[in-house]
């Protein structure tokens, strides 16, 4: 504004700087934005953390005595509240030492299995008397026992990834997942149409058992 009356400062040139940041980051010519007190209103239109926005207004404010003295001011501001931020953000958000305890026994209660590999495990539930090989957890043998499949396979889908962490020695929480995507696809084109078939098998086994229980208590 100054400008008009002749009297050019630096700060005129920060003013200038302020308003061709506004001008890309809202995509919007300064002329045809908003304002208030013949300040530019921006804050609205842009994704940015609140001290840079006000960095930005100080730059545009009206009175050059209002705005930084110089470019060297500025940018000491701009860089030390950025220093902030970065303190802030690691002092909120430190660095998670990740500890791969895999192989440590499907027994072993002191353990903490990663929050990644935990949830349902569909591929277990569906086949459980094929996944328990790769993975080493060798009390789907029990499976083929009729009368504990249903169970075991309820326990598989809702416990399979803990017990496969502990069952087992894996590289990485990465390596385990891949590991686990790989037999869900399996899963999907080639163990769901068997595991259908045994379930079905499964229940007309226990049906006949049930029928011929009946038969016999009368």
């Amino acid at each position: 504004m100054e400008q008009f009356g002749g009297r050019a400062v630096a700060a005129s040139d920060l003013y200038a700087l302020g308003a061709t940041l506004i001008h890309l980051l809202t995509g919007t010519s300064p002329s045809h934005l908003p304002q208030q007190d013949l300040r530019l209103q921006f804050a609205d239109r842009v994704n940015l953390s609140p001290s840079f926005i006000s960095w930005l207004q100080k730059l545009i404010e009206p009175a050059p005595e209002q705005r930084f003295t110089n470019a060297r001011e500025a940018l000491n501001v701009l860089k030390s509240r950025l220093a902030i931020k970065s303190a802030n953000k690691n002092q909120l958000l430190p660095l998670k030492e990740i500890i791969n305890n895999s192989g440590c026994g499907i027994n072993n209660h002191n353990e903490t299995v990663p929050e990644e590999i935990l949830g349902w495990n569909w591929v277990a539930f569906l086949m459980p008397w094929l996944w328990m090989w790769p993975n080493q957890v060798w009390c789907g043998v029990f499976f083929f026992i009729p009368m504990l499949s249903w169970f075991l396979a309820i326990a598989f889908g809702a416990k399979g990834n803990e017990w496969a962490w502990k069952s087992r020695r894996w590289n990485s929480i990465e390596q385990f997942k891949a590991h686990q995507r790989g037999w869900a696809i399996a899963g999907i084109l080639i163990g769901g149409p068997i595991s259908i078939m045994l379930w079905v098998r499964a229940f007309d086994l226990l049906k006949s058992i049930a029928i011929n229980l009946l038969k016999s208590a009368l």
